[in-house]
């Protein structure tokens, strides 16, 4: 391609770069990434039994490394358009072809070159446990336990990674911002406070966080039999979950782009070209030797240095009983309790909120509308373009340091230096509490049955309703399906030789008509929680509303839309209330919860149905026929797209426009068995 040694010696690798030619199909690409994980793990375990006790003592060692090259685009990305080809003039329509020319003459006119850095993670795990299962009589037995685990902080090998953010320290362009502030006042900002800056790991501090020791967890169970056929059981555990390696591994400064230059006056002259469009060299990245001043005027995101490990309590009590006729019934009590879990944030949009990191980075609440309805005023002054007191101070690159002007509201973040600044909380809750029943038949008489049935109740306190709340909203889990029902069961019918109709049956008649079997799995359970956004609602969402879901309201609303717009919404924007501005919230502090207690999802309501057919070829030999119907009834579950069912700002908003599950599925199969 005539690219130029320099080029090509700067580059990371040696291959064909990625070439985007505008209406043509583009060659060459991103290289990807290579990821290589290594787990050694050392599990002694020492048993000891004497008398009634049966002991023993283990450790748990585990080494987890991981090693990734993000080389994306390491020889770069070339595009072609018309931007010198059109003519006469530079707004001059284009001709098909004109992308290709500007290729063929080497006139590039856009690109970058990734420069990513390469990863080697190290984290330790250390765990020992003691296990006593203690016989106590005939009738009694209990389990003691504890195990004590230390999950060690994640690693990296050449301290290449962000360890903590602080939110105090004055940033080094604090005064120099300050300063341009004085000369170009700025009435709703008499004052500019530009603090916080990213730490990076080092020889002293190589953890990307310190390490929970706290991780003591206690086991006791026991069981006693009451009766020959009654059993009683018991128990409670507490267990760590572990972060391996996760959210912590954060490289910002390590990676940097190097964007292509094609001119600097229209055309007229060319810096960047086919045969060297990288004159000014690839830009090396910075690392941690900018320190403070990493990533100021973009988002960041960064690892608490003070996280815990999440803890889940679980207990259970329950007795089981064996009936006549080979059945058994069983009860139980089954809780349990999350702490310390990491919390995520509620997005402020119409759309479907996700749960995400902590935003540190927000507007204080005084300066947030709390109107029901969209406040303009607020929302004007807080998008109302201010003079930059950044320019020329922070990086160039970035909107911050390159704009002459920027808007109210990132001044009067928290942190106006820098963008989104997601990190983490570890103080969530979550609780769940459930009687779940069991009833089985053992195969006998030609059928098995096993039925279950669970009554729970899930509730969480993961997520923030607004950045800026201080307590955290308390809602039902997504995971919360208050009711379960599962049935299965298998039938060999009675016909043919052996069985109690057609025992004298031979040849065809029982080769065709004896020997088959049906089996069948029922499910029957309560709908998801629906998810929603911040969004006007003129009625109670505590008291929720009815949402009818059924297969005769396909294409229709499944609820009563009218709570979420104002009386007058049709008659203002002739009858498409959803044009209505006034319920497109923002700036606002948002009282809609992000989920509600009744308002759910269809309810799961499905049969797999399946016969079996056992033809004997010999005494070793069997034929199998199989007929298999998944969904056997073809109930639809419809899907909730969180674009339009929950968006009042849309056309198609309550209506449901997809289906979540496979319509009636029928296989058959041959199964040869020797």
């Amino acid at each position: 391609m005539g690219l130029s040694g320099a080029f090509i010696d700067q580059a990371a690798v040696q291959h064909f770069p990625s070439i985007g030619i505008s209406g043509f199909s583009g060659v060459g690409g991103d290289f990807g990434n290579d990821t290589n994980h290594m787990i050694y793990s050392l599990q002694p375990v020492f048993t000891w039994t004497r008398g009634g006790h049966a002991l023993r003592f283990g450790a748990d060692l585990r080494s987890y490394r991981e090693n990734r090259y993000d080389l994306g685009n390491a020889i770069g990305s070339l595009t072609f358009g018309n931007n010198f080809t059109r003519g006469p003039l530079d707004n001059s329509s284009g001709f098909f072809g004109q992308e290709l020319a500007a290729f063929m003459v080497g006139s590039v006119t856009g690109g970058s070159i990734n420069n990513n850095a390469s990863r080697a993670n190290q984290l330790l795990y250390y765990a020992g446990f003691f296990q006593d299962d203690w016989k106590v009589n005939s009738k009694l037995t209990l389990n003691l336990g504890l195990r004590y685990e230390l999950e060690g902080a994640v690693t990296e090998r050449f301290n290449r990674n962000v360890r903590g953010f602080d939110a105090t320290v004055a940033n080094p362009i604090e005064a120099a911002v300050q300063a341009a502030l004085a000369k170009a006042p700025i009435p709703e900002v008499p004052s500019l406070n530009v603090k916080g800056g990213l730490l990076f790991t080092n020889d002293q501090n190589r953890g990307f966080y310190e390490a929970d020791k706290n991780n003591f967890q206690p086991r006791i169970g026991f069981a006693y039999q009451l009766s020959e056929k009654t059993v009683i059981r018991g128990g409670y555990a507490l267990y760590m979950v572990p972060f391996i390696f996760d959210g912590s591994i954060n490289q910002q400064g390590f990676s940097q782009d190097t964007s292509l230059r094609a001119t600097t006056d229209n055309g007229l002259t060319f810096v960047g070209t086919l045969s060297n469009p990288y004159p000014q060299g690839i830009v090396a990245a910075p690392g941690a030797s900018q320190g403070l001043l990493t990533f100021v005027g973009r988002g960041i995101g960064f690892a608490k240095i003070d996280r815990v490990n999440p803890l889940s309590s679980r207990w259970e009590a329950g007795f089981q009983r064996e009936l006549p006729g080979g059945w058994l019934f069983e009860a139980a009590y089954v809780g349990s309790r999350g702490n310390s879990l990491s919390v995520g944030r509620s997005r402020q949009t119409t759309e479907q909120n996700t749960d995400g990191g902590v935003n540190l980075n927000y507007l204080p609440r005084n300066l947030l509308s709390t109107s029901p309805v969209r406040d303009d005023a607020v929302i004007g002054l807080l998008s109302k373009s201010v003079p930059n007191p950044f320019r020329g101070i922070a990086p160039a690159g970035t909107g911050l340091g390159d704009n002459s002007t920027v808007s109210l509201s990132t001044l009067l973040n928290l942190f106006p230096a820098f963008g989104d600044i997601i990190t983490e909380r570890f103080d969530g809750s979550s609780n769940y509490h459930s009687a779940q029943f069991r009833v089985e038949k053992r195969f006998s008489r030609g059928y098995t049955l096993l039925s279950t049935y669970t009554w729970s109740r899930y509730r969480e306190r993961v997520s923030l309703l607004n950045p800026s709340d201080t307590e955290l909203e308390e809602r039902v889990s997504g995971d919360d399906r208050p009711h379960r029902f599962v049935a299965s069961g298998i039938w060999e019918l009675p016909f043919g030789r052996g069985r109690h109709w057609g025992n004298g049956w031979t040849g065809f008649v029982n080769g065709f008509l004896g020997n088959w079997q049906a089996q069948g799995i029922y499910q029957l359970q309560s709908g998801a929680p629906i998810s929603w956004g911040n969004i006007f609602f003129q009625g109670d969402p505590r008291k929720g509303f009815d949402l009818k879901v059924s297969s005769d309201r396909v294409d229709t609303t499944a609820y009563d839309l009218s709570p979420f717009y104002l009386p007058d919404s049709a008659a203002r924007t002739n009858g498409q209330p959803f044009n209505d501005t006034r319920i497109r919230l923002a700036n606002n502090i948002r009282t809609f919860p992000s989920r509600i207690d009744g308002v759910r999802g269809q309810k799961i309501n499905l049969w797999d149905l399946s016969l079996i057919k056992n033809i004997n070829l010999t005494e070793s030999a069997k034929l199998q026929i199989r007929g298999e119907f998944l969904n056997a009834f073809n109930h639809p579950i419809f899907g909730f797209d969180s674009n339009n069912f929950v968006n009042p700002t849309r056309s198609d908003f309550g209506r449901i426009t997809s289906q979540a599950n496979l319509p009636r599925n029928v296989q058959i199969g041959l199964k040869l068995i020797f």
